[in-house]
């Protein structure tokens, strides 16, 4: 039941924008939840004021709940701009006139004018301050219109006052803490996307040579610590400048994020796999003895030979790897040692005559 309304409100919230991912997206949940909030509210009050035969404040009611509908119908059809402005309009408007004229100063209904000041400084853009100073200030000042003028509630009780009261405190907490949420929620979002443009290579989607280097000194040190043997492999295609050159860049890329692919299926999900640069690739196998970790990538190195990798031309591309292994030794303190010995031994896979695997280290399992 949780689940289900979560889902339903997050598909409220993603109103006019599913797909959508640019700067503003916030701003739109901001606006869409303000729509949410503004048409319950409006609907409950229409409730509880029809039920005390009050026309006057069910007629106000209703027109801010029709204008709550069209600001939501703007947002579905992408008038995102008419939305946005619509909102504290209809705010505004809505609390001055209730405040006013029919619930007054001590019922604290004016309080309201805090959450249209919220909206106009999440909502609106550094472009659109004009806008957004007015809002605020128009905000401000109908504010102690109320607060200082407004007489005694004509239709509200000194209970009902009260009452009033808390429901506007409990609605105010409630937006600020959702709208809170919302924007830590995007905040997050929006620092998880960088750090993964930050960590991946864009064209294999891969770690990339930062991130897998990084992964290789925390895997190398628990290796250590915890006394557990760890195998580094480095990767390269063969001959790839010769596929550049023949079936130029595009067909090199394609064969690289092919490559990339197969690989990464082959590993376990423990394993880490990262391009080094070029047509290389690191991968770490922690907690993996040296037969094991040849197993691994003796099987890497066939799935790669039996690919058919053919081109929008309809040319099909053969494409091998040479691997060079190494797996940590008692002797050794820093990861570099370790790679400096996978790439020894990828330099005689290559000098033996490519699409094989050679092992370089002093210590064997």
């Amino acid at each position: 039941m949780f689940s289900l309304t979560k889902k339903t409100i997050e598909k409220l919230l993603n109103i006019g924008f599913e797909d959508e991912y640019d700067n503003d997206v916030n701003q739109k949940h901001v606006v869409n939840f303000s729509y949410l909030m503004f048409c319950v509210s409006g609907l409950l009050l229409l409730i509880v004021f029809f039920s005390r035969n009050m026309p006057y404040v069910v007629f106000i009611c209703l027109v801010g709940l029709w204008v709550g509908v069209i600001g939501l119908r703007y947002s579905y059809r992408g008038y995102f701009l008419r939305a946005q402005l619509l909102m504290p309009i209809a705010k505004i408007s809505q609390v001055a006139i209730l405040s006013l004229f029919y619930f007054g100063a001590e019922s604290g209904f004016h309080l309201l004018f805090l959450n249209v000041i919220a909206y106009a400084f999440i909502v609106f853009r550094a472009d659109q301050r004009f806008i957004q100073y007015w809002i605020v200030i128009v905000s401000i000042v109908l504010f102690l219109v109320c607060e200082f003028l407004s007489p005694k509630g004509l239709y509200l009780t000194s209970f009902d006052q009260n009452l009033v009261l808390v429901c506007v405190f409990l609605f105010t907490a409630f937006y600020f803490a959702v709208v809170i949420r919302l924007v830590m929620n995007r905040l997050k979002a929006v620092n998880h996307h960088l750090r993964q443009l930050a960590e991946r290579d864009e064209l294999t989607g891969l770690s990339n040579r930062r991130k897998v280097l990084a992964d290789a000194v925390n895997i190398f040190a628990d290796s250590v610590i915890n006394q557990e043997s760890c195998v580094f492999a480095i990767v390269d295609l063969d001959h790839f400048k010769k596929i550049n050159d023949t079936f130029g860049h595009e067909a090199g890329d394609l064969v690289l994020t092919k490559v990339a692919t197969m690989m990464a299926s082959v590993i376990r999900t423990e394993d880490e796999i990262g391009r080094y640069g070029g047509e290389e690739f690191i991968v770490i196998m922690p907690n993996t003895n040296l037969k094991e970790a040849e197993a691994t990538m003796e099987r890497m190195r066939e799935s790669v030979e039996n690919m058919l990798i053919e081109t929008e031309h309809g040319i099909v591309i053969p494409v091998t790897v040479s691997i060079g292994l190494a797996p940590i030794a008692p002797s050794v303190s820093r990861y570099e040692e370790i790679l400096a010995q996978a790439d020894k031994g990828l330099y005689i896979a290559k000098r033996s005559g490519r699409n094989r695997i050679s092992v370089q280290s002093i210590y064997q399992d």
